[in-house]
């Protein structure tokens, strides 16, 4: 064994007696909405309660009156054009591609937006090509990893704010918003956190925004795209804010069942972004196929409103059930992301494999994606579950947690 491959071990023997050693577990799609996991000795169908499938696109069994069906759109996907084989600036551009991008900014009540391959991919580009003179970013504790790299590949300076700390962040942006040094200040936040599923205040950021003009907002809706919103455009749109968001990224890996990301921006940033994003122009682009599909999902959207409605019932339902538990293990729900706070890895994995027992499939969050001491399931409701697998659901919660 090298040295190096010696040094690698090291490291594994450590993770793994600090049981913080991650493994894949690969599933099996069958029917109904349901998993196997091949690792079972006795693969068993199971309900996916880790998946961000929020409307349940991919269960073909799940359809409610009165929405678009997308089966004709997915018959009539080209197969002629798999693959884009190269960056949009070489040869990698087609013409769906910006059908869908005016199709975005118009919904979300923008000039224009860009595409990008995922949320990743926008959320490390963005900052790093708005380099400007005098920028100072400030940003919520608890935004996604992909924003904090994006934010530490841009070199600018930056502080953070407690999360959803509003007096706290007006102190930062007063501090700065008086230095001459500072041009400009981008308040970043997501409109609903991915692990804890609470909502940012984002009327009070809109309200800062306007207060002090060197203020821009870049807000990430991957979470809420899809699912909030009388149309389905997000809570910006729920909350009647969509033109005041700088920068609105949102990804369609999540509730538009598909993969890929973009930003809703002015027409000036979304030049700058194709001149200078690294993670768009040094990436080849996503299959047009995808591209045709996700368009297609998207003009679907605002029919969705009896899936959004299922999900907000389910949401309910498993509040009302859970009512009985501290705060410090269920946290008030305010959206469909719902955090069990177990405090632990060793009790996060008891529930994880009591819940896989009775049927549910869900992996532990644990540190370092969350703090020590604060691992959790993270439960993922969709709108492809019905309000009995719910209500199981929380009985055996309530049974290895109450």
């Amino acid at each position: 064994m090298s040295h190096f491959e010696s040094h690698i071990e090291q490291i594994l023997a450590t993770l793994r007696d600090e049981q913080a050693l991650r493994t894949l577990t690969p599933i099996e799609p069958l029917e109904r909405g349901r998993y196997a996991a091949l690792d079972d000795a006795h693969p068993q169908p199971l309900i996916n309660l880790n998946s961000n499938d929020y409307l349940a696109l991919h269960d073909a069994s799940c359809h409610f009156a009165d929405e678009a069906d997308l089966t004709n759109s997915l018959q009539a996907l080209s197969a002629g054009d798999l693959g884009s084989t190269s960056s949009r600036l070489l040869s990698g551009d087609r013409a769906v591609m910006h059908q869908l991008e005016e199709l975005i900014a118009k919904s979300l009540q923008h000039e224009t937006a860009l595409l990008f391959n995922s949320g990743y991919h926008a959320n490390v580009g963005i900052l790093p090509a708005l380099k400007l003179p005098g920028l100072v970013v400030i940003a919520d504790k608890l935004i996604h990893a992909s924003m904090i790299d994006g934010l530490r590949l841009s070199g600018l300076p930056f502080e953070r704010f407690r999360h959803n700390d509003v007096a706290q962040l007006q102190r930062l942006i007063e501090k700065h918003h008086s230095a001459e040094s500072c041009q400009h200040i981008i308040v970043m936040a997501e409109s609903i956190y991915s692990m804890d599923g609470d909502l940012a205040p984002l009327q009070e950021l809109v309200a800062l925004k306007q207060q002090y003009p060197k203020v821009a907002l870049y807000i990430d809706e991957a979470h809420a795209i899809g699912v909030r919103g009388a149309h389905g455009y997000g809570l910006c749109e729920e909350l009647g804010l969509l033109s005041e968001i700088d920068l609105l990224v949102g990804t369609f890996g999540k509730a538009l069942g598909s993969m890929g990301a973009y930003v809703a921006c002015s027409e000036a940033v979304r030049t700058l972004l194709i001149t200078r994003s690294r993670s768009l122009i040094y990436s080849t682009m996503l299959p047009p196929l995808i591209i045709q599909w996700v368009l297609a999902v998207w003009q679907a959207l605002p029919t969705f409103t009896q899936r959004r409605a299922h999900l907000a019932k389910l949401q309910q339902l498993l509040t009302d059930e859970l009512a009985s538990l501290p705060a410090q293990l269920l946290p008030t729900p305010h959206s469909h992301i719902i955090p069990l706070l177990c405090g632990s890895r060793e009790r996060a994995r008891a529930v994880a494999q009591a819940l896989h027992e009775e049927g549910y499939f869900i992996r532990p969050i644990m540190s370092p994606t969350v703090p020590v001491g604060s691992e959790r399931l993270r439960i993922s409701l969709t709108a492809g579950l019905t309000t009995a697998e719910v209500r199981q659901l929380c009985q055996i919660i309530l049974t290895h947690l109450a």
